[in-house]
């Protein structure tokens, strides 16, 4: 039997090399030379063509190289195996130092001094005690948690917004619709973390950005869907948000043409937050399909209709 590979413009060479160092024995395809695809047992895929999956009869599951798995929501079928979702702590702390990073950044004001070198000025600018400086999460799964327990500790005061009551040590939490105005009222940095689903999609529209205090900037990290650009760009324009770092967008790459691109306001990075290791992320890739060889459950499973 063999593991079907593909990582989509991000390459495949550290995976096959992973793997192979992993599971020695293990026959593996790399997308698209598939000379067998009834050999195929294992999908070990990264936004493979839609379509495609449904052509592999003896497939036992879908394991996915990425911290998402939202391509798969361009599938008409999909077959009737787990899909596993792709934990390393390796990209978790990569992502979590993202965010320590522009909450810094703007916490102390970074953005404003680069304004300052540019107009040749030498003054200060105050900044809170660190404690007085407000920062929510958007998305309180796996990522999210970690990152506002590294925030909490590192002196922020931390909420976060969820859709049910549940208790997170650390972490003030509002809950359930009537929460949501408050937990976004007092904010000077919004982190999004939710996952792209028919739910979130342009989740952060104009009404409720607009929740936001003018001196408020938004980190994005998940995916740029889950945010109405358009409505952010009005907003930043307004000057009702002070600023953005953005690191996912609806498109990607970023069109050359995109109004992000020349916005004095908007800080860029290109889907970079959190890179995937094949070297660390193999180990939970390898677990899982010893875990199916033996007749055990994989996890942590992904469920296509919640889109996480």
């Amino acid at each position: 039997m063999a593991t079907l590979l593909y990582n989509g413009d991000f390459g495949t060479d550290d995976w096959v090399e992973a793997l192979q160092t992993q599971l020695p024995d293990e026959t593996i395809y790399v997308y698209p030379d598939v000379p067998d695809k009834r050999a195929v047992e294992f999908a070990a895929v990264w936004n493979l063509p839609p379509g495609e999956l449904i052509n592999y009869p003896n497939l036992r599951a879908i394991l996915l190289l990425g911290a998402g798995g939202d391509f798969l929501m361009k599938e008409k079928t999909l077959p009737a195996v787990p899909i596993v979702r792709l934990v390393d702590p390796t990209v978790v702390f990569d992502m979590t130092q993202y965010c320590l990073y522009w909450v810094a950044h703007f916490y102390r004001h970074f953005d404003s001094y680069a304004a300052q070198k540019s107009d040749k000025v030498w003054q200060r600018i105050a900044y809170p005690p660190i404690d007085q400086f407000k920062v929510g999460i958007l998305g309180l799964g796996a990522i999210g948690t970690q990152i506002g327990r590294a925030l909490h500790r590192t002196g922020y005061t931390v909420s976060a917004w969820v859709q049910s009551h549940r208790e997170v040590e650390q972490l003030k939490l509002y809950t359930g619709a009537e929460g949501f105005a408050p937990f976004m009222a007092e904010l000077d940095v919004l982190i999004n973390v939710l996952p792209l689903t028919k739910e979130t999609h342009s989740f952060l529209d104009l009404e409720r950005l607009s929740l936001l205090p003018s001196k408020a900037r938004v980190i994005n990290i998940s995916r740029g869907a889950v945010i109405d650009e358009r409505a952010l760009q009005t907003l930043l324009n307004a000057e009702k948000l002070a600023g953005a770092a953005l690191d996912v967008f609806d498109t990607e790459p970023l069109p050359l043409d995109h109004w992000a691109w020349q916005h004095p306001k908007v800080d860029i990075t290109p889907h970079a937050s959190g890179q995937t290791y094949p070297r660390s992320a193999v180990k939970s890739l390898v677990a899982n399909i010893q875990r199916i060889r033996n007749g055990e459950l994989p996890f942590p499973i992904f469920d296509p209709t919640k889109g996480y």
